[in-house]
């Protein structure tokens, strides 16, 4: 049953006011209608397009996410246009451009975008903004770091501004300042040394 339930409008009243539903692979979906956008409230997105809206909870099969608010649920693949991510777990797919609040990244691609706070697992960062969090394991390809704890990885190039850096490998890049395996360091010319100030 590709709709479990509908508020605020019908079956077809609603695929009429926003034509990407009809052609979307889902089932078992809550939703909400409100004047100006949906409310995703619980289902399996199987695949499709997202135009936009506000997901409140479920699972993210497949699919393409072009705009909208997620609010929690687990994104197991696909492709994240653009939007504002609040919570839930992220399983795998590529995120392109938008904000990420909080949450579990485990696996995935990220292309552009701002990363608030939340626990990166693995996977490969292009660029963006890393204001805070917690980096477990990945490949830093470029970017820049503002402040956060980094575990292990590999750290390609881009700029760190601050943070607490415990293990992983420093290939180039500007280093601002921050804790180096517990020990304060800065770069000069090119080299990083203790900084006994």
């Amino acid at each position: 049953m590709k709709y479990k339930k509908i508020i605020n409008s019908t079956q077809e009243e609603l695929e009429k006011k926003y034509p990407w539903l009809a052609v979307a692979d889902f089932e078992d979906a809550i939703i909400e209608d409100t004047p100006n956008y949906i409310i995703w409230k619980h289902g399996i997105w199987k695949d499709g397009y997202w135009e936009s809206g506000t997901w409140k909870n479920g699972l993210w099969e497949y699919g393409i996410w072009k705009d909208g608010y997620w609010e929690s649920g687990t994104w197991e693949d696909g492709i994240w246009k653009d939007g504002t991510w609040e919570y839930g777990t992220w399983e795998y797919g590529t995120w392109k451009n938008g904000t990420w609040k909080n949450g579990l990244w485990e696996y995935g691609i990220w292309k552009d975008g701002y990363w608030e706070s939340g626990t990166w697992e693995d996977g490969i960062w292009y660029n963006g903004i890393w204001k805070d969090g917690l980096w477990k394991h990945g490949i830093w390809k470029n970017g820049l770091w503002e402040y956060g704890i980094w575990k292990d990885g590999y750290w390609e190039s881009g700029t760190w501004e601050d943070g607490i850096w415990y293990n992983g490998i420093w290939e180039r890049g500007i280093w601002e300042g921050g804790l180096w395996d517990h020990v304060l360091v800065k770069q000069v010319n090119g080299k990083f040394v203790i900084d006994d100030n």
